[in-house]
């Protein structure tokens, strides 16, 4: 009997099965608590930064999200895309820069997170919810996206998302790290860990090699920038390395001594991808770039 597991999975608010719970229990019961996001509330500065915004609610396959919108219809479109257990509101500091530059700017709370509906989330239902985007607000100019924003905002691409670039923050590199380390600290043993492998890939319906930012890097389907702390505790700067070396014309942004949530609010950080953004091209005026929705 995994103790540890089955206190996680009770804190997180799952019912966990009565009775000795053999192998393959636990690694369903694994798979559920990896997919379940604690909501964190929003802070006042956070709070500042949608004052400015339009709300509104973005369909999904999830069901409505909350979402907001900065700057006028008809501008370039970037989306801000948050990472796990966090909020859309977390980038809210690249809007008014990015407004300021003749931008329109959306964000959203991901499904299971923030203001949003659902109990589950999962890289490859946010890459659904992305994709869908232009059916709704037109072409996307831009993406950027904070750990798992950015490997969603990568896999949207393999779903007929078209953008003019990516940025990403902190971006982990492969689904199968993450949970191989996911394991170890749910203290799973080999056979409970093939079912909790076999529980992610059935929830979220999707093979686990397909969640695996080199396979969007080899394809190279627009420029990207990619900022991230060498001292990153929760996604390793290797990958970054490794995601960039694979990806033609990518460029890595060493962010020493801002963690993995603060390089969202460093100035240099902002400024760096305003530029990037700015000095896409943008579709000549009169032609509009056709949607790339699913």
């Amino acid at each position: 009997m995994n103790s540890h597991l089955i206190e996680a999975a009770r804190r997180a608010g799952l019912t966990v099965p009565a009775g000795p719970l053999d192998e393959a229990a636990l690694g369903e019961l694994a798979s559920a608590l990896y997919l379940r996001p604690a909501r964190t509330r929003r802070p006042p500065r956070e709070e500042g930064y949608l004052e400015a915004a339009q709300p509104f609610t973005l369909a999904s396959p999830a069901g409505g999200l909350a979402a907001w919108s900065w700057g006028a219809a008809g501008r370039p479109l970037v989306v801000l895309v948050h990472g796990w257990e966090g909020r859309g509101s977390q980038l809210g500091s690249l809007a008014v820069p990015l407004v300021a530059a003749g931008f329109r700017v959306v964000t959203f709370d991901g499904p299971a997170h923030g203001d949003s509906p659902g109990e589950e989330a999962s890289v490859p239902l946010l890459a659904q919810v992305i994709a869908g985007l232009p059916a709704q607000l037109g072409p996307v100019h831009a993406v950027a996206g904070h750990s798992l924003g950015a490997a969603g905002a990568a896999l949207a691409t393999t779903l007929g998302l078209a953008p003019r670039g990516l940025v990403f923050y902190a971006p982990p590199l492969w689904q199968r790290g993450r949970l191989d380390y996911a394991a170890g600290r749910m203290q799973l043993s080999p056979a409970a860990t093939r079912a909790f492998f076999a529980g992610v890939e059935r929830r979220t319906a999707w093979p686990l090699e397909r969640v695996d930012m080199r396979v969007v890097a080899r394809a190279a389907p627009c420029p990207l920038v990619v900022f991230h702390d060498p001292g990153d505790a929760d996604t390793d700067y290797a990958g970054s390395e490794e995601l960039v070396a694979l990806w033609p014309g990518a460029r890595l942004v060493p962010c020493p001594g801002r963690g993995h949530n603060r390089i969202l609010t460093t100035p240099e950080v902002i400024a760096a991808t305003v530029r990037f953004v700015a000095v896409l091209p943008r579709p000549a005026p009169g032609l509009p770039r056709p949607s790339s929705g699913v």
